[in-house]
């Protein structure tokens, strides 16, 4: 499997380093989704409370953030070797720390680096799979992201056999996966990505419709991930709370996220057949559904929050084709949207905890219900705003747009290139009438 960006003759990745980023993003799904079961544990260790407990995430969370914007300012002065390397470095440097070093404020350390790394390594990953498959860029990017759906199924999983209280091990697998892509970091070429994300169409619309157009996709992914990670980070609190035990819980969430893996391998021969708008519309409502009937049926938590994580899956790597594809993803619109994810994760996991504090665990369904409804109202505004540009590409013979060739036909001041001259007239008129 090789990735070539925009056409270029040269290789972006050798297969052997396509295969060192499946396996930092599985590294990413392991360190995202070992906080959740660490969380009794850490409380237990440092004598701590929940809201306290969830910093680290928080931490790693925010620095993610950072990473994720100084992602093209990297590329343009290092280029592309030097960014994955440096993104595997300090992503395993940081899981190394929090692993070996038995400190709360080293393990606070850790996570700064750790989330500069993840940062980085998810906008990395996402932007060149995308602009560097072509047609196939929904379907890599779908593949990127289940490989990180992987590690968050795995987390839960080995602690769940392992024992919650040997979380530590999971930062020492984390650590031991980046060492392992960083082997992978020469095959990846070294020149340097252009100032401007290439888009697969181009979409010049009014400034603001730009604007709200990046604000739409903002909110959508500030919202999504805000649902994904509070359900990962407080579904085993809220599910021993209820009565289930540690182990069950830990399995419950793992099969959250094996939920969310499963939705993005469904989705990838959809990406061929539908648009991405429709894909992460369905998605929406799915998950919204889904967390109404936690809400309304409390008993049903393990099931809805199964059912919620197989519609959030897609909507990540789906919503960032869609992205591409509107002609919206210039400059730095690709690292902003990718940052916005991330900083999804930072109020809603501690905002959580502290309505834990006050209301119990039951806050936990009510809020991420609430949340998935701006999901759903971001995700239809962006499709209302880019349907009329859309629909206004349909024209198969623009005017003006083609130089006069040897047997091209001159319609009424336009040029049409069509084979068939009386097929693109006959169109051109029905679609006046």
């Amino acid at each position: 499997m090789t990735t070539q960006l925009n056409g270029s003759n040269r290789r972006l990745f050798s297969p052997w380093a396509t295969t060192a980023c499946c396996a930092a993003m599985t590294g990413l799904g392991l360190l995202w989704a070992a906080y959740g079961p660490a969380i009794p544990q850490l409380q237990e260790q440092f004598g701590i409370d929940k809201s306290v407990a969830g910093l680290p995430f928080a931490i790693q969370s925010a620095c993610s953030v950072v990473g994720a914007l100084s992602v093209q300012m990297v590329l343009r002065r290092f280029g592309y070797r030097a960014a994955f390397g440096g993104a595997f470095l300090a992503l395993g440097i940081g899981a190394l720390i929090i692993g070996t070093v038995p400190a709360w404020s080293a393990i606070l350390t850790g996570a700064v680096l750790a989330g500069l790394g993840l940062g980085c390594c998810d906008t990395l990953v996402s932007q060149a799979f995308i602009t560097g498959q072509g047609r196939r860029g929904a379907a890599m990017v779908n593949i990127a992201h289940g490989c990180f759906g992987v590690g968050t199924v795995l987390a839960p999983g080995l602690l769940a056999v392992l024992g919650a209280e040997r979380w530590s091990l999971m930062f020492l697998v984390v650590a031991c996966l980046m060492l392992f892509a960083v082997t992978g970091v020469k095959g990846i070429a070294s020149w340097k990505e252009p100032k401007t994300v290439h888009s697969m169409k181009v979409n010049r619309g009014t400034r603001p419709v730009q604007v709200w157009v990046i604000a739409g996709f903002l909110v959508l992914y500030i919202a999504h991930f805000g649902v994904q990670s509070g359900i990962g980070t407080w579904e085993p609190t809220r599910l021993m709370d209820q009565g289930h035990s540690e182990i069950q819980a830990t399995l419950a969430v793992s099969g959250y996220w094996l939920a969310m893996v499963l939705g993005r391998v469904a989705a990838i021969p959809f990406t061929a057949r539908f648009r991405p708008s429709s894909i992460v519309i369905v998605s929406s409502a799915g998950m919204t559904l889904a967390l109404f009937v936690a809400v309304v049926v409390p008993d049903s938590a393990v099931w809805a929050y199964l059912l919620a994580g197989l519609m959030i899956g897609p909507i990540f790597p789906t919503g960032l084709t869609w992205l591409m594809t509107s002609g919206y993803a210039r400059g730095g619109t690709f690292s902003y949207v990718v940052a916005s994810a991330l900083a999804g994760s930072i109020f809603l996991p501690p905002l959580l905890g502290i309505l834990f504090q006050t209301h119990g665990s039951d806050a936990l369904a009510p809020t991420v219900l609430a949340v998935s409804v701006v999901t759903v109202a971001a995700t239809i505004l962006v499709a209302r705003l880019l349907r009329p540009a859309h629909e206004s590409k349909k024209s198969l013979c623009p005017r003006r747009q083609f130089p006069r060739e040897p047997n091209t036909v001159r319609i009424r001041r336009g040029y049409c290139t069509a084979r068939r001259p009386n097929q693109c007239l006959s169109q051109r008129t029905s679609s006046r009438s």
